[in-house]
């Protein structure tokens, strides 16, 4: 297991808390000591390649169904869901711990939607735009790709009106950013992203780099990915 999981790297940035992550599934333990300590569901705004709402360990309890008897795939997964679920305590962090090597890396959303630790989200990404009964879902267009500007988040539809009544949590993957431009700052033409950061009650941040290194198109590392981003988010807040 990668070591900023379970015990993630934490920054402060004056009050500020940041939290990061090797796979993207673990900033749940964020939210969920988040939760503890406000008890309060937060509204996530999540800026990613990948659209991660996948069901609540869909993958394990699809594998372990076919494994058992294909023919009952589709009335078996769900019991499997259900009975992981069923093992959590939202309030005991421990209980979240036990499960999180059953979760991969696109299924913690919509867990944490179940377990009561997000009560909406924002789901901003390059991928595909989903259609939920649940939560909102914005398609950024392949020239905004990596981009933290105004244009990026009006033309993928998203406006922080939105949530400008909501305690929320600001969420990042490296691997929306596939070149250093992502990070030539002009603060006139991200002022979207910069009241997202002002006003987020916590930043998480997954290194996810098997899919940084796959998207990446400048020769530059998750780590100086990583320090872009951190020095971007402290130069805002101060």
């Amino acid at each position: 297991m990668a070591s900023n999981n379970i015990n993630p790297k934490c920054v402060s940035l004056r009050a500020k808390k940041i939290v990061v992550v090797d796979d993207h599934q673990y900033v749940l333990l964020a939210w969920a000591e988040l939760f503890k300590k406000t008890q309060k569901a937060h509204t996530l705004v999540s800026i990613d390649y990948h659209p991660d709402t996948n069901p609540s360990f869909w993958l394990y309890a699809f594998q372990k169904a076919m494994a058992i008897d294909p023919d009952r795939e589709a009335s078996l997964v769900p019991i499997f869901q259900q009975k992981l679920m069923a093992s959590i305590d939202p309030l005991d962090i421990k209980s979240v711990e036990r499960v999180m090597e059953k979760m991969r890396n696109d299924e913690h959303i919509n867990t944490a939607m179940n377990l009561g630790y997000l009560k909406n989200y924002h789901m901003i990404n390059c991928m595909e735009k989903h259609q939920y009964e649940t939560g909102h879902h914005y398609l950024v267009a392949n020239e905004n790709f990596g981009s933290l500007d105004d244009k990026m988040f009006k033309d993928a539809g998203f406006s922080v009106k939105s949530i400008e009544k909501e305690a929320y949590i600001l969420d990042i993957d490296l691997d929306y950013f596939s070149s250093r431009e992502s990070f030539q700052y002009q603060s006139e033409k991200s002022i979207v992203f910069k009241k997202l950061v002002l006003g987020a009650s916590l930043i998480t941040i997954a290194r996810s780099v098997t899919y940084f290194d796959y998207l990446k198109k400048d020769d530059f590392s998750i780590a100086e990915c990583e320090d872009n981003l951190i020095t971007l988010i402290g130069k805002i807040i101060s």
